[in-house]
């Protein structure tokens, strides 16, 4: 049974978790931009790690199984659906050093550039425990990393961007 005071805190999950889906079918033409990485960072900051880690895995595993390119190998699946939760349970890391230093919105960006490495390299291993290279995933890692520059880059800017907006609105007196 679900508690009363629950149910707002599950409600805002369902909306981020509809909004990350809504986004990644927004950007799908766009290669290599997404935005659910940005809701679940958000959802992270917003509502927790806990709550952020499920936000961005059922967010991306929700939208990588109705892809309209087609849902990928269960490895790789399980490895966006991990690196999306970590991603999500980060912002909640970055929430709580945000109104303490200087530049939130400059570490807000290296943490997208770090968090979207960290989850083309975890995405790249499921692809390649898919193909059988578990025991040596450095040559399908490596060939990854072309398509993952922009990626990683369009992440840092947008996270960037966020985290000097979520900062002004807290220091500016919204929430």
């Amino acid at each position: 049974m679900i508690a009363s005071g629950q149910i707002p805190r599950l409600s805002m999950m369902a909306i981020l978790v509809a909004v990350g889906v809504a986004v990644g079918f927004l950007l799908v033409l766009v290669p290599n931009v997404e935005g659910i990485s940005a809701v679940s960072f958000f959802a992270g900051y917003q509502l927790g790690a806990g709550a952020g880690a499920v936000v961005g895995g059922l967010a991306m595993g929700i939208f990588s199984m109705f892809n309209p390119l087609g849902p990928p190998l269960p490895q790789v699946l399980v490895a966006q659906i991990v690196g999306m939760g970590i991603i999500g349970a980060a912002g909640h890391i970055w929430g709580a050093f945000a109104l303490k230093i200087r530049f939130a919105g400059f570490l807000a960006g290296a943490l997208g550039v770090l968090l979207t490495s960290l989850y083309g390299i975890l995405a790249d291993y499921g692809f390649a425990v898919s193909i059988g290279r578990w025991e040596d995933p450095i040559p399908v890692i490596a060939a990854g990393l072309p398509f993952s520059v922009i990626h990683i880059i369009s992440n840092g800017l947008i996270f960037g961007g966020l985290g000097a907006f979520l900062v002004k609105r807290r220091v500016d007196g919204g929430e």
